[in-house]
């Protein structure tokens, strides 16, 4: 009898396990990233972070999840802008944002101050000045604005760092 129960179990755990380590988190899973936002959502609300960034979206899935992201982010108690063009610093790579769509979750002036730092990004490459250390300093600030910690910042960007 305890082999017969066993055996089952065992199999069925490893089973989950193997679905679970194999699953997707792209936008197929869509129930993944909504529950993302809302997680960014209430961070926002409750001032652990300043912005929260949803996953990169296709511009047409954009469109079609956006409706949901607002209830969403109304819920609680939060604004979210879709960005199309988004501010590329040295904490990511260029790569995983070009072309694609995300949500930045925020309240109150955090858009501004996120909106002003790519006009001060846009300005200093139009007076060409935008070298290795303003593409830190603008690089920095946007972590800031993510709340990230300072150290977490510089791993990101010497991870990052361009010749």
């Amino acid at each position: 009898m305890f082999r017969k129960t066993i055996l089952p179990l065992v199999f069925s755990l490893f089973f989950i396990q193997t679905i679970q380590a194999e699953e997707k988190y792209d936008v197929s899973n869509i129930y993944f990233h909504m529950g993302v936002i809302g997680a960014f959502a209430e961070m926002v609300n409750l001032d652990v972070k300043k912005i929260g960034l949803s996953e990169m979206f296709s511009a047409s899935d954009a469109t079609k999840y956006e409706p949901i992201i607002k209830q969403i982010t109304q819920r609680n108690g939060v604004l979210y802008y879709r960005e199309d063009n988004f501010l590329v610093t040295d904490l990511y790579p260029a790569m995983k944002t070009q072309g694609l769509s995300l949500f930045l979750i925020y309240k109150d002036d955090s858009l501004d101050q996120y909106l002003a730092l790519k006009e001060k990004k846009k300005n200093l490459i139009a007076e060409n000045k935008y070298d290795k250390i303003a593409r830190y300093e603008i690089a920095f600030q946007f972590g800031k604005l993510l709340s990230y910690p300072d150290k977490n910042i510089k791993i990101l960007l010497n991870k990052n760092e361009k010749p």
